[in-house]
């Protein structure tokens, strides 16, 4: 399996264009199943309610824009992304969507600007590496990942990028994802109060260790969601997404936790 995946993502290189293509497919593939692109998502459906605010950090190219809004019953959606040109495309994609709002600013410990490092092969971006680290942007494309792989043809865009806190925005979440490439504990620390006040649902893509502990701290548990059984199982970190939950929000899907 790795090994068609290094040669899929090789083959994709040579037609730069093939990311927004890609992504729009799967957009769409998504609408017509009815399925989001990552099954973990589809535990939105256990929690009931409606309208409910869920903030999408880290937003990409809108991926989890689509899941939320397949998964929950009429989300309201506010999406963080950085990259200037990753918001301007979301703004033009969803700016006319009822319920979803596009913030082009990062978050994280305290307000200001950050360099983003964005790495590129034969012209490929791949945005979704972007670091404010830039020997992290640079490392992820080698022989490992890539077929043939030339350095040579690695390049990086530097961007500036603004950054907030989460708790300026004085928002009342019901669930937060977090995909901010190595970030999370700023995101977090940056929205203490938030988080203190709300107890939002978290989805963390691999969760760092001081990230898992800064949540004990705060009262949450971390859960895996099995898709095909619809149940969450207690104190584990999911193959590649870890749900946290405190115990009033854990409460709304009781008879769907197992140890």
């Amino acid at each position: 399996m790795k090994s068609a995946q290094r040669v899929l993502r090789t083959a994709q290189t040579f037609v730069p264009a093939l990311g927004n293509i890609k992504a729009a497919a799967q957009d769409r593939l998504a609408r017509l199943t009815g399925r989001p692109f990552e099954s973990d998502f589809e535990a939105l459906r256990l929690f009931g309610g409606e309208g409910r605010l869920h903030l999408d950090i880290g937003a990409n190219r809108g991926q989890s824009i689509t899941a939320i809004r397949l998964c929950a019953n009429k989300p309201r959606i506010i999406s963080f992304e950085p990259n200037p040109k990753l918001a301007a495309a979301l703004e033009r994609r969803f700016g006319d969507v009822q319920g979803v709002r596009v913030e082009p600013v990062g978050l994280g410990a305290a307000a200001g600007e950050f360099e983003l490092h964005i790495p590129s092969y034969r012209g490929y971006v791949f945005d979704g590496l972007a670091s404010t680290d830039r020997a992290m942007a640079e490392s992820w494309l080698n022989e490992r990942t890539l077929v043939a792989f030339d350095p040579a043809k690695v390049t990086i865009e530097t961007v500036r990028c603004r950054i907030r806190t989460l708790d300026t925005f004085d928002l009342a979440p019901f669930f937060m994802k977090l995909d901010v490439q190595g970030s999370e504990l700023g995101v977090l620390a940056g929205g203490q109060g938030t988080i203190d006040r709300h107890h939002p649902v978290l989805l963390i893509e691999w969760p760092e260790a001081e990230v898992s502990a800064w949540l004990t701290q705060h009262g949450y548990v971390p859960y895996a969601f099995d898709e095909r059984e619809r149940m969450f199982r207690r104190n584990r970190g999911g193959p590649l997404n870890t749900f946290f939950m405190t115990e009033d929000k854990a409460a709304l899907v009781a008879d769907r936790i197992v140890d």
